[in-house]
């Protein structure tokens, strides 16, 4: 039996939503199949992409305040990392499994320098 909810849509129909920081959107998805909820994030990345491909070709980049800026990695690519490889970019233990991820040819254009790092 399907529960009725917001617009008197049935529970299946119903789309919830949540924005979250950093343009990360979280669906909640029912699936008929399983009769469960699912949680579905999705993210535009495009401006940061972007952005990092001009800083990458920049040559006059330099060093800040901080040393040399090597990548930017958007809040929808660290959850995606968390969920799929179990690295937290938050988590200085976990540097080596950045940098090789930071390394690998599929996530080129979150570098914003040449080089290894």
């Amino acid at each position: 039996m399907e529960r009725a909810v917001g617009n008197g849509r049935p529970f299946s129909m119903a789309k919830f939503y949540l924005d979250t920081a950093e343009g990360v959107v979280e669906h909640l998805v029912f699936d008929d199949a399983d009769r469960k909820i699912h949680l579905q994030r999705t993210s535009d990345v495009t401006a940061n992409i972007e952005q990092n491909k001009r800083e990458f070709n920049d040559a006059s980049r330099g060093r800040d305040g901080l040393g040399d800026k090597v990548a930017s990695i958007p809040m929808g690519v660290a959850l995606t990392w968390l969920e799929r490889y179990g690295v937290d970019v938050f988590n200085r233990n976990h540097w080596p499994a950045v940098k090789r991820l930071l390394n690998d040819p599929e996530w080129r254009y979150l570098r914003t320098a040449p080089g290894h790092i």
